[in-house]
């Protein structure tokens, strides 16, 4: 009887398991978000309570760019760059992001018919608590960024704390695929509000793009150095766009957006 017992609760577990997976695989079949231009319409309807500015003529049908903001927070950052991907004219969704591996392995039921496991590429985090590419990962990215309309986003820091605008965090990615591609760099600032205790995104703003600047022959160490500046630009264009008390490090701005334009010059 124990047998049997043990023998029918085994398969009910099999059988509850492969379930769950045809589910999980019918959802992410759906892929809304690379469907016609309406069902953008209404998923960006959906996302409520994010006023987005008009988007600029450097974001427009053709144009490749690299979007690059602060990160507040995973599920609220996720909401903004959807609903901006939604707005971007083109009739397909032109937008995929360099985020965790988290967010597509934990994806809930609405992300997975959205499709997000096929527009994330999955960062991993190392030994040092750095999030990195997989080399398979990275060779996406780089054919992404070949497309003459595509977009790609990245935060500019790796922690989610405060608004995320972190100095000691700062992620060079963004600096190295503009320098690799020639690709522009659009600053956009994710505003927020705090209310209960919770942090909501209430605005997206867009800055003026950073085109990559020509430069010469470096050593890996100059280069090192290079991509960090740069990268520490960007987090001055992105504070910019952000009020005052939102700027994490970036407080003020003004005079690390002079020293940093200082150091640039040197090069």
């Amino acid at each position: 009887m124990k047998e049997a017992l043990s023998y029918i609760q085994a398969t009910s577990s099999i059988l509850k398991g492969r379930i769950s997976q045809r589910a999980d695989a019918e959802l992410r079949s759906w892929r809304l978000l690379e469907r016609s231009r309406w069902v953008l319409k209404i998923i960006d309807m959906a996302i409520v309570g994010i006023e987005v500015e008009p988007i600029p003529a450097y974001l427009g049908d053709g144009k490749r760019a690299i979007l690059v903001s602060n990160y507040p927070s995973v599920p609220q950052t996720l909401r903004a760059v959807i609903k901006v991907g939604c707005r971007l004219p083109r009739q397909k969704f032109r937008l995929k992001a360099i985020a965790r591996k988290e967010v597509t392995a934990g994806a809930n039921v609405l992300l997975k018919a959205l499709g997000v496991d096929q527009l994330i590429f999955p960062a991993l985090k190392d030994q040092s608590g750095k999030y990195v590419l997989e080399p398979e990962s990275l060779k996406k990215v780089l054919a992404h960024l070949e497309g003459q309309e595509n977009v790609l986003w990245l935060s500019i820091t790796g922690k989610t704390r405060g608004n995320g605008l972190l100095e000691r965090d700062v992620r060079t990615g963004a600096a190295f695929f503009s320098l690799k591609k020639k690709i522009p760099v659009v600053p956009m600032g994710l505003v927020t509000k705090e209310k209960r205790g919770e942090i909501s995104i209430v605005r997206v703003r867009f800055g003026e793009p950073i085109n990559p600047p020509e430069v010469g022959e470096l050593s890996e160490f100059e280069m090192g150095d290079f991509l960090l500046d740069i990268s520490r630009l960007i987090m001055c264009k992105v504070a910019l766009l952000l009020p005052v008390g939102q700027r994490g490090d970036f407080e003020d701005v003004e005079d690390k957006f002079r020293e940093i334009r200082s150091r640039l010059n040197a090069y």
